[in-house]
C-alpha cells in the first residue's frame, strides 16, 4: 500500500488537509460534520408560514436538534409548535450513498442520507442546511 499526498477540499463543509494515507468518505463527513452548526429556514410570505430548523452536531458524538415553525392566514388563525430532539449521531456509507445516524435519547433511532448541494449546503434527509463550522452549541 503506497502512501500519496492531496488535498481534500469539500466546498463550504470540510476544510482543506493534507492527508498522508485515504480517508473513507463516511470519516470525511463524520470529521466535516463534528463540531458544526446546522441551520434551515423556510418560509412563505402568501400564507404567514415559517419554520426554523438549527442542529447542532457536536463533536463529543451528541446531538441537539431544535425546530419552531408558525403560520397564521389574514382573518384566519394561526399557530406555532416547537420541538426539541437530543441524542447520539455518526455517519455510515451505505454503498454509494453516505447517511447520517442517529440514536434519541428515548431510543428512537434512524438515518437520513447526507450529500453536499452545489450551492454549498448540506442536505439532510431532503432539508438543505447552511453550515457553520466550529458553531455547533454543545
Amino acid at each position: 500500500m503506497s502512501l500519496h499526498k492531496g488535498l481534500i477540499a469539500l466546498i463550504g463543509l470540510f476544510a482543506v488537509a493534507t492527508c498522508l494515507s485515504a480517508q473513507s468518505l463516511a470519516d470525511q463527513w463524520r470529521q466535516g460534520l463534528s463540531g458544526a452548526k446546522l441551520t434551515a429556514y423556510a418560509g412563505s410570505v402568501h400564507s404567514s408560514n415559517s419554520s426554523l430548523t438549527v442542529l447542532n452536531i457536536c463533536a463529543n458524538g451528541r446531538y441537539n436538534y431544535y425546530r419552531e415553525a408558525s403560520w397564521s392566514a389574514e382573518g384566519s388563525a394561526g399557530g406555532g409548535s416547537t420541538n426539541r430532539i437530543t441524542g447520539r449521531w455518526d455517519v455510515r456509507q451505505d454503498g454509494a450513498k453516505i447517511m447520517i445516524t442517529y440514536v434519541t435519547d428515548k431510543g428512537e433511532q434512524g438515518a437520513f442520507p447526507v450529500f453536499l448541494q452545489n450551492n454549498g449546503r448540506v442536505n439532510i434527509g431532503g432539508v438543505a442546511y447552511a453550515v457553520q463550522q466550529g458553531a455547533a452549541d454543545c
